[in-house]
C-alpha cells in the first residue's frame, strides 16, 4: 500500500494547528500536564483514538497515560534487554577477537529498530483498542505493518524523525540568536532557555507526532474515518 507522505504531514500539521490556535489556556494546560506526565501520555491516548482532543475528564486521562506510559516503559524495557544480551556478548566475543562480535552488534541495531517500529504502531493498537493487552498483541501489530507496507512504514518514520530533528535544530538556533543578542554566553544560560523552549513548544511537538503515527496507522486499514480536530 503506498502512504500519500504529503497528505500524512499536512494532516498533522493541519491537526495540530486547529488544536493549539487561538488557545492559550489549552496550551498552558498541556504544558502543565506535562509536568504531571501520565496526564499528558492520557491525552497522547485520546489523539490515538480519535476522541475530541480536549482535556475534559482528567480521571480518565490520568488512567489512560499511566496505561500508555506502561506500554511505553515495557518495549524500553525490552530493547535494553536485548542490548545488554547483544552487544553484552558482542563485546565478550570482541575481546576473543572474533569476527561473531561484528554480526552480533548488526543484529542487535537491527532488532533494536525493529521493536521500535513495533512499539510505534503498538501504542496506537492499544490506544483504538481500549485495551492494554492489545499493545503487547505483537502478530497483530506485525500484520497491520505488513497492510501499511514495510518499506512504507519505515519510510514514513524515516521522514517524521528528520521533521522532529528540524524542529529540534530551529530550537536550537533560537537559542544561539536569543542568547547572543541579551549578551549571554551560551552555557547555563543557553541550556536553561533551551529547557524553557522546548518546554514550551512540546504541546506541538507530541501532537503532530502523535497524529502523524495514527495516520500511518490507518492507512494500514482501507476506509479508516478521518480524525477531526476541533478548535
Amino acid at each position: 500500500m503506498t502512504i500519500n507522505y504529503q497528505r500524512l504531514l499536512e494532516d498533522s500539521f493541519d491537526y495540530t494547528g486547529n488544536i493549539l490556535r487561538g488557545s492559550w489556556i489549552r496550551w498552558l494546560q498541556l504544558i502543565a500536564s506535562i509536568v504531571v506526565f501520565p496526564l499528558i501520555y492520557g491525552y497522547f491516548v485520546r489523539i490515538m483514538r480519535g476522541d475530541t482532543p480536549d482535556l475534559g475528564g482528567w480521571g480518565r486521562l490520568f488512567v489512560d497515560g499511566l496505561k500508555l506510559l506502561v506500554v511505553y516503559l515495557a518495549y524500553i524495557a525490552l530493547m535494553l534487554v536485548v542490548a545488554v544480551a547483544l552487544v553484552g556478548g558482542a563485546g565478550f566475543l570482541a575481546g576473543q577477537n572474533s569476527p561473531v562480535a561484528a554480526v552480533a552488534a548488526l543484529v542487535s541495531f537491527v532488532l533494536l529498530v525493529l521493536i521500535w517500529l513495533v512499539a510505534q504502531m503498538a501504542m496506537v493498537r492499544f490506544a483504538k483498542a481500549g485495551l492494554l493487552r492489545e499493545a503487547f498483541n505483537v502478530p497483530a501489530v506485525l500484520d497491520q505493518i505488513q497492510r501499511i507496507g514495510w518499506w512504507s512504514y519505515i519510510f514514513s518514520q524515516i521522514i517524521l524523525q528528520f521533521v522532529l530533528m528540524i524542529f529540534g535544530m530551529v530550537l536550537v538556533f533560537l537559542v544561539i540568536l536569543v542568547t547572543g543578542v541579551i549578551g549571554l554566553v551560551v552555557g547555563i544560560a543557553g541550556i536553561l532557555l533551551f529547557s524553557v523552549l522546548m518546554l514550551a513548544v512540546s504541546p506541538a511537538i507530541y501532537i503532530f507526532q502523535y497524529r502523524y503515527n495514527t495516520l500511518v496507522y490507518e492507512s494500514g486499514a482501507a476506509g479508516s474515518p478521518p480524525v477531526t480536530a476541533t478548535p
